[in-house]
């Protein structure tokens, strides 16, 4: 069979992810006031840069502006280059452009996204993933073609399959950190399913979390002979080639992850750096642009869960690298990045008592919080180091296993451009996460104040310690910073 070779738009900020900024925007939601980092508040309201875009809905068919958004890019390009248009253009880049990142051969992601709709959902919902109502192949939004691969029809991912998702009250956002997404179980069900299932290798080979992560797909080929024939006949055109080789550890790392986390840098992916890190997809609500950056006394954007990613245009060029493909132009990226710093957090639908907010505010400025998060959106300002923050540190040999200061795989990461720390995320759109912790291992903001018990520390990577600067505080105290929280 044709080797498979695919990428994730995770690291559109690096798969990383807590939550981000602002009052919301969208077809249901009040414009947001002018703001910059300048005014003191952390969350100062930004204003709304959306040119009537709808960012977020429970309309998934107004979201995607009822169909308009195709041909945006060919007007552009065209010279039809007002604001508006631009804008347009750079969501459909954000749901339909992989940047010719190495893909999945189209056979296989078409037959498993519409033959398994109580094991894996139609485009894949039952993974967190949305469908996209216009794909007749049933394909799930973040999903699209890209460059063929030795002449074989490939589909990869764009940035939608992480940064956009449904909030908890129903709605679609786009930029939410897609906490519902089990992207390891989306990596097992398109390698190691086909390839038991197909009798080409032997379940007893492969790792056993891995295998019951895909089970039900396995026990629905064993049951339906005439399923596992098609299959069989779809994938014939790429045989010869090599499936992709994980070994048992790489297996069981990829069925081990929570949802809404991954390591985007592993086997099979086009880069690996052998280092098992486990990052949460973060939300690209409020990023900041380079004059508030700026007026704010930050370094730079401090984008990804280490902050390694200096701008928005560096970090979109990083997606299309770590997909295995050349970096695109500035002026290519340039919807795109406008498109992202104009996305909002949505407004918390329940908000919290007006007067536990004001208490939590004050706290947030007496027990040193705003020391870590008084940036932008309550963003840090620097990366830290795992010694300070006790989270798991395995993060700190990302691109850098032996920690010797050089990246590894050949990435263009300038010298003394990693951190081998942790930023602090910012804090906006809090109210829509599912996971807490730069690795997730947390799933709320209670366990995170230490409100409810947290779980047992764990190993690493998806160890489930530090960042306990809260749990000391008086319950009345925890309540009210997680009302401040829950109200931005």
């Amino acid at each position: 069979m044709h080797a498979i070779r695919f990428t994730l738009a995770s690291l559109v900020v690096a798969a990383a992810c807590s939550s981000s900024s602002s009052p919301p925007v969208g077809d249901d939601e009040p414009d947001a006031g002018s703001g910059s980092g300048q005014s003191g508040d952390p969350f100062a309201p930004q204003a709304d840069e959306s040119e009537g875009l709808t960012n977020v809905s429970a309309d998934l068919s107004a979201l995607l502006e009822n169909g308009t958004l195709a041909g945006a890019c060919d007007r552009y390009r065209g010279g039809q280059t007002d604001r508006a248009t631009m804008l347009a253009c750079g969501k459909w880049k954000f749901f339909y452009d992989p940047f010719g990142t190495f893909g999945i051969p189209s056979v296989l992601v078409k037959f498993m996204t519409k033959n398994f709709p109580a094991e894996l959902g139609l485009g894949f919902e039952r993974l967190g993933l949305v469908l996209d109502p216009t794909s007749a192949d049933k394909l799930p939004l973040g999903m699209a073609p890209t460059t063929p691969v030795s002449g074989v029809e490939s589909i990869a991912f764009t940035c939608a399959s992480c940064h956009f998702g449904k909030l908890p009250d129903g709605r679609f956002a786009v930029g939410a950190p897609n906490h519902r997404y089990d992207y390891g179980g989306h990596i097992l069900a398109l390698t190691l399913a086909p390839t038991v299932g197909l009798g080409l290798a032997q379940a007893s080979a492969h790792d056993a979390a891995a295998i019951a992560k895909v089970q039900p797909v396995l026990d629905r080929l064993a049951a339906d002979s005439a399923l596992k024939n098609q299959l069989l006949l779809a994938l014939l055109p790429l045989a010869g080639g090599s499936m992709p080789s994980m070994d048992k550890p790489t297996e069981n790392a990829y069925a081990s992850w929570p949802v809404g986390t991954m390591d985007f840098m592993m086997a099979p992916l086009p880069v690996d750096d052998h280092a098992h890190t486990v990052s949460k997809i973060i939300g690209l609500w409020g990023i900041p642009r380079p004059a508030e950056v700026t007026s704010s006394g930050m370094s730079n954007a401090l984008l990804a869960w280490t902050g390694d990613a200096r701008t928005l245009e560096e970090f979109v060029r990083g997606f299309a690298t770590l997909g295995g493909t050349a970096a695109p132009s500035d002026a290519e990226i340039l919807p795109l990045v406008e498109y992202i710093y104009s996305l909002r957090a949505p407004a918390n639908p329940s908000p919290p008592d007006a007067a536990l907010v004001a208490s939590g505010e004050a706290l947030y400025a007496s027990k040193g919080c705003a020391e870590c998060h008084d940036g932008p959106r309550g963003s840090g300002k620097r990366a830290y180091t795992f010694d300070e923050i006790k989270t798991d540190p395995a993060l700190a040999r990302w691109a850098d296993p032996e920690l010797s200061g050089t990246p590894c795989c050949g990435l263009p990461i300038a010298p003394g451009q990693l951190t081998h720390g942790v930023k602090s995320p910012r804090l906006v759109g809090m109210w829509a996460l599912g996971r807490y912790l730069h690795n997730g291992a947390l799933a709320s903001l209670d366990e995170l104040f230490c409100l409810d018990p947290r779980p047992p520390i764990g190993t690493e990577p998806l160890r489930s310690d530090g960042h306990a600067f809260t749990c000391d505080l008086a319950d009345g105290e925890k309540q009210a910073l997680a009302a401040y929280m829950l109200a931005h």
